[in-house]
């Protein structure tokens, strides 16, 4: 695992800003962390060059283009000949917004966003065609309560202190 980068307060500030409103100008990020706007530019520069800033995106509504539900399907897989192709097909699977491989009982966790029931099953059945699915477990979700928060890029010397143990009784 790399180093993280270090980054001084002005840094953070303008990461959070930026992770709040990508399209914010240059000169309104400026008043924001009190530097002129070609520091701020260059600093954003650095920091891509960096790789703490790895792109910009639009957030579009999964909702309002109908695809209305939202699941998580855990998967159980074969480490066979499939296998590497499996994964490639889950990588470039276009309903397939989030895909991490974990440890523990399964062997993947997926994120989709689909129109319907039909839709989830399709992409269920696409998955088991392209690699051996020895166990799967679909859940829907029903709210979302948090969702594509920013990253906190507060200093650690900046977050809260963690809670004391206490003793019961």
């Amino acid at each position: 695992m790399n180093a993280p980068i270090e980054l001084d307060d002005t840094d953070r500030k303008l990461l959070t800003l930026l992770q709040r409103d990508a399209q914010m100008t240059k000169n309104a990020l400026a008043a924001e962390v009190n530097l002129t706007p070609p520091s701020v530019f260059e600093r954003i520069r650095k920091l891509e060059q960096r790789g703490v800033i790895q792109g910009y995106v639009a957030q579009v509504s999964a909702t309002a283009l109908g695809k209305h539900l939202t699941a998580f399907i855990r998967l159980s897989v074969a480490y066979d000949d499939k296998h590497a192709a499996g994964v490639q097909a889950l990588k470039h699977d276009p309903d397939i917004l989030e895909c991490y491989s974990v440890a523990g009982e399964d062997c993947f966790i997926l994120k989709t966003q689909v129109s319907d029931p039909t839709e989830l099953e399709a992409l269920i059945m696409r998955i088991r065609t392209k690699m051996t699915v020895l166990r799967s477990v679909t859940m829907i979700a029903l709210s979302a309560l948090k969702e594509n928060a920013p990253l906190n890029v507060c200093a650690e010397s900046d977050s809260p202190p963690p809670r004391r143990k206490t003793r019961a009784g």
